[in-house]
């Protein structure tokens, strides 16, 4: 999960000009041909507007690989130039005053695709305003994912970060929330997030692959 966020990231890092080519380049022969034009139109978009380009790209080769019809993947690419527009719109809220960095910008419309709202993320964004967003977004959104109510993980995820944690150890937090609710008895959602609230900043650190 780690490495998967981490490569990710760096993706999103990418320069808008230079992975909206090499995304030109790379689909054709992985996605269907009838979807081409379009989605080359809206990479070209974002490009265009200054968003990572790289997110969509990404998007219509797992699309392809998965065999996913053209109109369909087209509609998918497209929703996703319509979450990274979003994203820079909570960024900018959220941390004004500047250009909002790319990396966040992606960060932001990963965690919109996997179901986060807005509120939650402007106000994880809010309160590490000069830190990357990708680690808590990416904890916020495992722990809705495992059904903990996204106020209640907010709220969790904040502390810890005010407690000293940051990067990784914010996803720790929300393995260790995970791992609270799976424990022989049953603990409920807020049970567990108490459990872990308690420990903080000592959460431990489960044993990463290398």
């Amino acid at each position: 999960m780690i490495l998967r966020l981490a490569l990710t990231l760096a993706l999103f890092q990418s320069p808008p000009h230079l992975t909206a080519q090499n995304g030109v380049t790379r689909l054709p022969g992985r996605v269907p041909a009838a979807a081409l034009p379009a989605i080359d139109s809206i990479i070209a978009a974002a490009a265009a507007e200054s968003l990572p380009t790289e997110p969509l790209v990404q998007k219509a080769l797992e699309g392809g690989a998965k065999n996913i019809p053209a109109d369909r993947l087209v509609n998918g690419v497209r929703k996703g130039l319509l979450q990274l527009r979003q994203a820079r719109a909570i960024v900018s809220h959220a941390v004004p005053g500047q250009t909002p960095p790319e990396g966040h910008v992606a960060a932001v419309a990963a965690a919109l695709a996997r179901g986060l709202s807005g509120p939650i993320v402007e106000r994880l964004i809010t309160a590490a305003p000069d830190e990357s967003p990708g680690p808590a977004l990416h904890a916020a959104a495992d722990l809705v994912a495992h059904r903990f109510d996204p106020d209640s993980a907010a709220d969790l995820l904040v502390e810890a970060h005010n407690k000293g944690l940051r990067g990784v150890r914010l996803l720790d937090v929300a393995t260790a929330a995970d791992h609270e609710l799976q424990r022989p008895g049953g603990r409920s959602p807020s049970e567990a997030l108490a459990h872990v609230r308690a420990m903080l900043p000592n959460v431990p650190a489960p044993a990463r692959r290398p």
